[in-house]
């Protein structure tokens, strides 16, 4: 017999013998901080649960005082449910009681407690002599396993176990690499760690074994030790030796109870007889340690990523609740803004729905029926009104709702670029144009083929750009910067300025021919100040967008807020608006009080009023009553008691007219 083969005989018998010594239990507890507790099991039963009294107390809500125990029966150990309140689980399944096997997991809650057993006998420890030069080599070669098994039961991470594992085996023996292969989840083995002597990672042509043989080993679930690979006759046909100039290579089996979960596969390309039936015999006790190390470390894993799964399912969970309830919250504030868009609709009389553009006051009302006009067609409409008015959104309704609605929606500050970048967006360029034009890039121009271009600010044009403008307008084809071929574009063309393009054509700053080219059809833009009936529906919006955004619900105002706002002028308009009310939400809590409101808002005096002493301080609310209230008299007074033709003189809504009478309870004679 060759010398392997007789050290597995001696290593199976041992084996045989082993089986009826007695072991050491004890189980491992990760607290949840992270530290790891051993307890040692004897003859006494070991209590488990939340009371300090029990033998292993754990901090663990869903844990009854008195969970478990632990005991020995008939040779074995089990696990006894203590008529625990939420139930004990062994490896995932409920037990009132069942018997332990060694890399057991008991589960309470969130707990998990590993058994271990460990066979004194499986780590070498013979009942041959200590003080022959063989009992000295065996007692150094049990503390070196006992080291090696210790440091396995202490690692539950599996990447890092893997790469101790195959450290320990390549010292244990002085091999050149060592591999550990493992069973994937597909049933197939594959590398779990590679490691050379030095202890560095291998990785690329290193990698390269012998399948051949690791499988053998796999397969039969018996060891392979080959001292000289190219002259031994068992493996004269596996062509991979030869190929990889094996010399010594050491297979071992992993067994985890009756399976082969892989293996640990070491080698030595150089030398001859590099492993020996001493090496054979420490790395089966190896093995069978770090089966056991390998099955507690998946379980961990494994219940670690079930922890974390739950964790997550919950944080899901919560997030989705939290997310209905906004959403059912909301519910109502959407119905009621779908009610007063249908009003609205019905109120103002228009063809289409100007949702994104809030407003009812006869400004806005005149605005949106010149819209239902402007929209069908498709000739050059010109937008003008004062900055922050919300051009940009009537030119994005005059596209959605006209007939190239479904084509692209093009948009360009002609205000935030010099002439030479402005030509280039407009038009586009060719490779080689100019330094950095390292390819030909489309004009907006030809991204808006079929659709809609809006030139925001053209009046702040140069005198180039628009004699530029004015030619593609004429011939409908565009010219890319540095090309020589035009290509030929279908536009409609929507322009805005915040300056009067009439004024600059006298002043000779804008060209004539190109106003008559964009100015086709005109709207103007009402500023706030002459439609400040609009400015609570604004307000409302925005809080609720706000409110959306945050996921809470709309902030109350305070009386007096809104009269505040509306005395005010908005020289920026309705942007200036939209900030303030931004402003307001991030100062305030539930509630706005007049407090958060900017300086320049609280300090105005609103026109035609006189400012009073300068040491004297007016009640603003009262001043704001005192001219709604003479004013809506007078009109009243004016239109007969007549209440359309009073809100007409008044430049609001019948609807925001009666909401003011109701406020300041004003009554009208019966009729009216």
């Amino acid at each position: 017999m060759r010398a392997c083969e007789i050290a597995r005989f001696r290593m199976r018998a041992r084996r045989r013998v082993v089986r009826s010594i007695p072991t050491w239990p004890k189980l491992i507890y990760l607290a949840p901080d992270g530290k790891r507790i051993d307890v040692a099991i004897g003859s006494t039963p070991c209590s488990i649960g939340r009371s300090r009294e029990n033998t292993l107390p754990i901090a663990e809500i869903r844990a009854s005082r008195r969970h478990c125990r632990v005991e020995q029966a008939n040779g074995r150990f089990v696990v006894v449910d203590e008529g625990s309140r939420n139930g004990t689980l062994l490896n995932g399944k409920l037990v009132q009681r069942a018997p332990l096997s060694p890399g057991d997991l008991i589960e309470i809650g969130e707990t998990r407690i590993f058994f271990e057993q460990v066979d004194e006998e499986a780590l070498g420890r013979q009942t041959m002599r200590l003080d022959t030069p063989e009992g000295r080599v065996d007692e150094q070669n049990l503390l070196r396993l006992q080291r090696t098994a210790r440091a396995l039961n202490s690692e539950l991470d599996p990447t890092k176990l893997f790469d101790l594992i195959v450290d320990h085996a390549i010292d244990i023996v002085k091999a050149e690499r060592g591999f550990l292969l493992l069973r994937d989840a597909a049933g197939a083995f594959d590398f779990a760690a590679s490691r050379n002597f030095a202890g560095d990672s291998v990785a690329g042509s290193d990698l390269e074994i012998s399948r051949s043989l690791a499988n053998r080993a796999i397969e039969e679930g018996e060891p392979i030790c080959a001292v000289n690979c190219a002259e031994d006759e068992r493996f004269r046909d596996v062509q991979s030796i030869s190929m990889l100039g094996l010399r010594s290579v050491l297979c071992i089996p992993l067994r985890d109870r009756d399976a082969v979960i892989g293996a640990i596969y070491l080698d030595n390309r150089l030398a001859r007889r590099a492993f020996g039936a001493e090496d054979l015999r420490m790395l089966e006790a190896l093995a069978d340690h770090a089966a056991v190390a390998v099955r507690n470390a998946r379980l961990f894993a494994a219940a670690e990523t079930a922890r974390r799964e739950l964790e997550e399912s919950r944080r899901r969970v919560e997030s989705l609740n939290e997310r209905l309830e906004v959403i059912v919250r909301g519910q109502s504030m959407e119905l009621e803004t779908l009610r007063d868009a249908m009003r609205a609709r019905e109120t103002l009389g228009t063809k289409y729905d100007y949702r994104e553009i809030i407003g009812r006051s006869p400004a806005i009302l005149q605005t949106l029926k010149l819209l239902d006009r402007v929209v069908d067609s498709e000739v050059p409409v010109h937008i003008y009104g004062e900055s922050g008015t919300g051009k940009e959104l009537v030119a994005r309704a005059i596209h959605v709702h006209g007939p190239r609605g479904k084509q692209a929606f093009v948009s360009e500050n002609c205000a935030a670029l010099t002439e030479t970048l402005l030509e280039s967006e407009l038009f586009g360029y060719v490779k080689g144009a100019f330094t950095g034009a390292e390819k030909d890039r489309k004009g907006l121009f030809e991204l808006a083929h079929k659709g809609t271009l809006f030139l925001d600010e053209v009046g702040d044009t140069s005198p180039g750009m628009q004699r530029k403008l004015l030619r593609v307008l004429q011939e409908g084809e565009v010219r890319p910067v540095g090309g020589v071929t035009a290509v030929r574009v279908d536009v409609r063309i929507l322009s805005a300025s915040n300056r009067d393009l009439s004024t600059m054509i006298e002043e000779g700053t804008f060209r004539e021919d190109l106003f008559y080219r964009l100015r086709v059809l005109h709207i103007r833009m009402p500023p706030v100040r002459e439609r400040k009936e609009d400015i609570p529906l604004l307000v409302s919006h925005f809080l609720d967008r706000e409110a959306k955004r945050m996921g809470g619900k709309p902030k109350r105002l305070l009386p007096g807020v809104i009269d505040m706002l509306c005395a005010y002028d908005w020289p920026g308009n309705v942007r200036e608006l939209e900030n303030e009310v931004m402003r307001m939400v991030a100062l305030s809590g539930e509630v706005v009080e007049a407090t958060v409101l900017s300086e320049q808002i609280k300090g105005h005096v609103p026109r035609g009023l006189p400012a009073g002493s300068p040491d004297e301080v007016r009640d603003l609310n009262q001043i704001v009553e005192t001219v709604e209230v003479n004013e809506m008299r007078k009109a009243l007074r004016l239109a007969d008691n007549n209440k359309t033709r009073a809100a007409e003189l008044l430049r609001i809504s019948r609807f925001a007219l009666q909401r003011k009478l109701e406020k300041y309870g004003i009554e009208l004679p019966d009729g009216e």
